[in-house]
């Protein structure tokens, strides 16, 4: 069998991961079925793929929808419940890779980087983290289930809801001279390409196992963050930095803000799999921008802005600690 005969189920396939990881499998050749709650003509499938209604909730249609396909890609796979969903396709497709969260690794005390190996979270409470870290053991522990699991970062790409870079884009696009970071502009926290998470699924479904994989990008400080996103798009800003938490005016505050450094561990991905970046942490950030500047102008123009383009980062984070220019002009002029 070619890769040209192969065929593969993107289930949640209006997402970022769907749709770069359907761009990816139709380009090396796949036939490719995106699955879909609501069928939506602003979600239209990529050239190559196609677009089918499905119910998730509808285990015995779901099942019979995925049966017999080369790969599965589940993308919105949170809970045991889909676990077992899942379970049922071991002797039913060649390849499942499942996408998950490094939120399931068990925290404080983490070591730099995280191996796979490190504990993940067990408790019976119904959070994200012990949803996806149970739904993980459940596959993990299916006989004859080739399931991949891909513990990603915050993930960043077009078409998300939520993208932590716009932080350091808008300033780009509003011009501002210089940003203020808390805690010395020293907090990592892994972020991940979507495009490379499309390879990575690749990758996985030429050679079929039970895995866990992790996938990040460059481990590099908020304060390197900001540096290589105003490079890349010709914004030259000063950089300031304090020692401590964000204050209550919101100046300071970045998206990455944790308490210890979260760094991956990637090296299994390249010596299992061989695999690579399929973009460099720049272009990614090109991406994002030139996806995401053009959606923001076209949500302003229908009267919108921002925040309607990504409500996930309000609803994280409030609306009013984002860019807290005011607060930053002050600190900086001595007032």
């Amino acid at each position: 069998m070619t890769v040209h005969d192969r065929s593969a189920f993107v289930i949640g396939g209006t997402g970022q991961i769907g749709r770069a990881t359907a761009a990816r499998l139709a380009a090396a050749g796949y036939a490719v079925t995106l699955g879909q709650r609501r069928l939506r003509p602003d979600a239209a499938a990529p050239p190559g793929a196609r677009s089918v209604q499905i119910d998730r909730a509808d285990t015995e249609a779901l099942l019979a929808a995925l049966d017999g396909h080369d790969l599965v890609v589940d993308t919105v796979a949170f809970t045991p419940y889909h676990g077992t969903q899942l379970a049922r396709l071991a002797g039913r497709v060649g390849s499942l890779v499942v996408i998950s969260s490094g939120a399931v690794y068990q925290a404080p005390g983490l070591p730099v980087p995280i191996p796979e190996t490190w504990p993940t979270v067990e408790r019976e409470a119904h959070d994200y983290p012990a949803g996806k870290a149970a739904l993980e053991r459940l596959l993990l522990a299916t006989p004859g289930l080739p399931a991949s699991v891909l513990r990603t970062g915050v993930l960043h790409g077009p078409h998300g809801t939520s993208l932590d870079h716009w932080w350091f884009i808008k300033r780009a696009l509003d011009k501002r001279p210089h940003v203020v970071i808390a805690q010395d502009g020293r907090s990592r926290f892994p972020t991940t390409a979507v495009a490379n998470v499309a390879e990575l699924i690749h990758l996985c479904a030429l050679r079929p196992a039970a895995r866990v994989l992790n996938i990040a990008d460059d481990p590099l400080t908020v304060a390197e963050i900001a540096a290589r996103t105003f490079a890349v798009m010709g914004h030259e800003a000063e950089i300031v930095t304090f020692p401590g938490p964000s204050r209550p005016d919101g100046l300071g505050f970045h998206p990455w803000n944790v308490q210890e450094p979260i760094v991956f561990d990637t090296r299994r991905a390249a010596a299992e799999l061989g695999y690579s970046p399929a973009v460099s942490y720049d272009e990614a950030l090109r991406q994002d921008v030139e996806w995401a500047v053009p959606a923001v102008r076209a949500a302003e123009a229908a009267g919108g802005g921002w925040q309607d383009v990504f409500p996930d980062l309000v609803r994280r984070h409030g609306p009013d600690v984002w860019f807290p220019y005011a607060a930053e002009d002050a600190y900086l002029s001595g007032a």
